[in-house]
């Protein structure tokens, strides 16, 4: 029996921690048999690129903990950074960020509508919202890219804190106060009931709709601060840009040990998810590997992920 519970609290603890005990060995792995792994350059490239998908998978963690998914990231990072870069060329720098944010997050608002009043699932949800916004972007941008001539904004994309990506620094930033809210405020704790059971959290007086209406809102608010670092650092609105970024932000969070039938999930293992895709890719192209191959190795950690999350849960009914 004793053998039992100190197995059963092994295995515990590696679920908590295996997406940092997995980032750790795949950094040791690059570290020890990829050439130039290890460089200021490549590791600058890592946070440079997957700061912006960071957002994204913060935004995504707070929907999914919910039982919920939002598969319109990817076209609100294209949305956003069109609406950026056309009001910045009539209205000005700091008009064009607030203004940009302010619509993304309206978007996010309704669908936070939808799925809270109706009956229609997430998915179905934010799959309408991916077409609708996708459209917005090509419509405002006539399908062309916008240029941005705004050389501090162009210059943020790129800039350093001492020899720190900034906005490197500003995803660990809102990773730390999105930790702290859903630790110590009552909201938090809240989106992590509604995700438990619905029907517990109704009973116990929570209002579901209005947390299912803020995790869609900031799900949103989130994808639009991504997606201006990705315009800042290309120069440009693109209508076709952001494309597969939802699935990156939802493969972070799954790989970071949350489940998609909700109530569980956390900053810390998303982030760790976030980086784990980051050195993963970065290991593929410093290998001379197909890109292809990436796309491969993120459904094998997706599907190992899942499987794991419910072989837990299984463990977690018999206890």
């Amino acid at each position: 029996m004793e053998m039992r519970e100190k197995l059963g609290s092994y295995l515990s603890f590696l679920n908590k921690y295996s997406a940092i005990i997995a980032l750790a060995i795949i950094v040791i792995y690059g570290t020890l048999f990829v050439p130039h792994f290890m460089s200021v350059a490549n590791l600058k490239a890592i946070l440079f690129q997957y700061s912006i998908i960071g957002f994204l998978a913060l935004g995504q963690l707070l929907v999914i903990i919910t039982g919920g998914i939002d598969l319109s990231q990817g076209s609100l990072v294209a949305f956003t950074s069109i609406v950026a870069a056309v009001l910045m060329a009539q209205i000005g720098l700091v008009p064009a960020v607030v203004g940009a944010v302010l619509f993304c997050s309206l978007l996010g608002l309704f669908s936070g509508l939808l799925v809270s009043r109706t009956k229609i699932p997430a998915f179905i949800v934010t799959l309408g919202m991916l077409g609708i916004g996708r459209g917005l972007a090509k419509f405002v941008a006539n399908a062309k890219p916008v240029p941005i001539t705004d050389e501090f904004f162009r210059s943020m994309g790129r800039a350093e804190l001492i020899g720190v990506p900034l906005c490197a620094i500003l995803w660990v930033i809102a990773s730390i106060m999105l930790y702290q809210f859903l630790k110590r405020r009552r909201l938090g704790r809240y989106i992590y009931a509604v995700g438990s059971s619905e029907e517990s959290a109704r009973l116990a007086g929570i209002n579901i709709k209005k947390v299912k209406l803020f995790v869609y809102t900031m799900s949103a608010f989130l994808t639009s601060i991504g997606a201006l670092i990705w315009a800042s650092r290309l120069g440009s609105g693109s209508p076709i840009g952001g494309i597969g970024y939802e699935l990156e932000s939802i493969a972070a969070v799954i790989v970071g040990g949350a489940s998609l039938y909700g109530g569980t999930g956390s900053v810390v293992g998303t982030m760790a998810g976030v980086m784990i895709f980051g050195v993963i890719n970065s290991i593929l192209n410093l290998s001379g590997i197909s890109p292809f191959w990436q796309g491969a190795i993120k459904g094998i950690l997706i599907l190992s992920a899942v499987a794991l999350s419910q072989i837990q849960m299984r463990r977690s009914r018999k206890a």
